[in-house]
């Protein structure tokens, strides 16, 4: 078998080998192939054995998708996917790879060299607010300055090519003249990022109306207000980390972008 770049032709068989999931990882593994700070690789035999994709931030990146047959689930098919992209990031001195995987996988990836950091929480199923606040307004170009800084103060990473590429619909929380926070519901499963608790529930209200759940880090400033209005709480993924550890500050989380791989 031979781990190649992934390619447009390729999708076929991607769609062909995972046609439950086509609909959203087809189009997933597309948009990777057309932006210059992705990676997406493949696994070739007689036929396509797997796939795995990433998003470069900087010195870290995340995996963003990995499809491996149902039979090689947690086996060499795997790991040799991931080994290859760890080799494919550290030619772009990247050497922090994230993911957030199935809670029954952790063993597995603990065997790849990955430590586990935090759980990740699904909240679905309860009772919104409406939207209140009138320091919530629509994202301007005069934000993105702030809405980058506070980014990388809870992320730990320079994520400003993809917060900017998904920044339409955005929303920020204005107190004055500063930003205190700010709402992609684009991003992947939706980004909240928040310097405080009464800005972060705010900006979930604004959230909650397009979609039917949030994820969070564990430990959530969020959490009581959630199971307060009707939400269920389950623990949905484990985010795990290789290499040097990003300094995050994962209370100022309010909705996780990411789910899992």
């Amino acid at each position: 078998m031979q781990l190649l770049p992934l390619l447009p032709s390729h999708l076929i068989a991607v769609a062909e080998q995972w046609p439950i999931e086509r609909i959203t990882l087809v189009p997933r593994l597309r948009w990777h192939l057309h932006t210059p700070y992705a990676h997406a690789r493949c696994i070739m035999g007689t036929h396509l054995h797997g796939v795995i994709a990433a998003v470069r931030t900087g010195r870290s990146a995340r995996i963003t998708a990995l499809r491996t047959l149902a039979h090689n689930a947690t086996n060499d098919v795997h790991a040799q996917l991931v080994e290859d992209l760890r080799a494919q990031l550290a030619v772009h001195a990247c050497h922090t790879l994230t993911a957030t995987v199935p809670p029954a996988q952790v063993h597995h990836w603990r065997a790849l060299g990955f430590r586990t950091e935090e759980q990740v929480v699904r909240y679905a199923g309860g009772r919104f607010i409406e939207a209140s606040h009138d320091e919530v307004m629509p994202l301007e170009a005069q934000h993105r300055l702030a809405l980058l800084h506070l980014d990388r103060r809870a992320s730990g990473e320079d994520r400003s090519a993809l917060l900017l590429e998904n920044e339409y619909l955005g929303r920020v929380y204005m107190d004055g003249r500063h930003v205190r926070g700010f709402a992609l519901p684009l991003l992947g499963e939706g980004l909240i990022v928040a310097d405080a608790p009464m800005v972060g529930l705010e900006l979930q209200r604004w959230l909650f109306p397009v979609q039917d759940h949030l994820l969070l880090p564990e430990n959530s400033a969020a959490h009581a207000h959630l199971i307060e209005h009707g939400y269920r709480k389950e623990v949905v993924g484990v985010r795990m980390v290789h290499g040097p550890a990003l300094v995050r500050n994962a209370a100022m989380i309010f909705a996780e972008a990411f789910g899992l791989v």
